[in-house]
């Protein structure tokens, strides 16, 4: 009889490695009752072999690696999530690489130089990325988190927290999204009738989000979907398919940035583009905080 137990993994990197920037990402975009990020560590519910499990990933003070923790998973669920987590903190990225890339413009050279540990953090699922970036369009991260919890309460399944034990709502599947009222999720109608689009295209096949994913035929399939436009398609290429080189180019701040910066050459850089957005949206964070505002912006 299998009987719910810790398993552990360390899952290595390259240095440097910006562990305080990739925390605050996920802290900033946590999904409402199945991520929490608290000062060292992010951890996630997740459904595994034998019903719901956690999972909690932190820094290894004394290596260069994070260390994985899973509850309830077996042997192929660890090894499953472990590829996920690598993908997540973008632990595979190759910094002497960056550097080289980014040296192919002069301004970045000097912007990546005083961030050099940055990582391009990915969302745990492609197919919650598209969701939670419609609901994002146009309002604040923490709005579109509260957005996404009224969504997920909705239309998602109602179960209790494996850890807390306290009642919790899952992110809701295509079928389940067609099924639920979804009137008091306080976006405008047109983003409602964009989410049951996707998750009608999902249903009926037109749109795959599971199978091996072809970046060009998924941005396609998302362009083609009413409401979805160029700023979503390219977050979802950066956050949930992890294409290094996608750029929401109508993204206030990064079009903001980048006419401080007119000297940028972003084709210089290709096919390292994502790398440069962050960037852009770090030292915007970092300038208002600087001029004492909040910094709200965490993309």
């Amino acid at each position: 009889m299998f009987k719910p137990s810790i398993c552990s993994r360390v899952l290595p990197y390259s240095p440097p490695y910006d562990w305080e920037a990739t925390l605050e990402f996920f802290r900033a975009h946590q999904l409402p009752y199945i991520e929490s990020v608290d000062d060292s560590a992010y951890e996630r519910v997740i459904r595994v072999r034998h019903g719901l499990g956690w999972f909690r990933v932190e820094k290894k003070s004394s290596e260069h690696a994070l260390l994985l923790s899973v509850w309830n998973g077996n042997e192929e669920d660890v090894v499953t999530i472990s590829r996920s987590v690598r993908r997540m903190f973008d632990l595979d990225a190759n910094p002497e690489g960056l550097l080289k890339s980014m040296s192919a413009d002069g301004c970045m050279t000097g912007l990546w130089a005083q961030h050099p540990g940055l990582r391009l953090a990915r969302l745990w699922s492609v197919y919650e990325s598209v969701f939670t970036a419609v609901l994002g369009q146009l309002v604040s991260v923490a709005f579109g988190r509260a957005l996404t919890q009224e969504f997920m309460r909705a239309a998602g399944s109602r179960e209790c927290h494996p850890k807390t034990s306290m009642p919790i709502s899952l992110f809701p599947s295509a079928r389940q999204i067609l099924g639920a009222d979804l009137s008091k999720v306080r976006t405008s109608a047109i983003r409602r009738g964009t989410i049951r689009s996707i998750a009608r295209s999902i249903e009926e096949g037109a749109l795959d989000l599971i199978g091996p994913l072809n970046i060009r035929s998924l941005r396609k399939a998302l362009r083609g979907i009413s409401g979805v436009g160029t700023w979503t398609t390219e977050y979802v290429a950066l956050r949930g398919l992890g294409d290094n080189d996608a750029f929401p180019s109508t993204d206030y701040v990064l079009k903001r940035e980048l006419k401080r910066h007119p000297e940028i050459n972003l084709r210089a850089i290709q096919p390292w583009r994502g790398y440069a957005a962050i960037t852009l949206w770090k030292r915007y964070a970092e300038a208002k905080t600087t001029a004492g505002s909040v910094a709200g912006v965490s993309l």
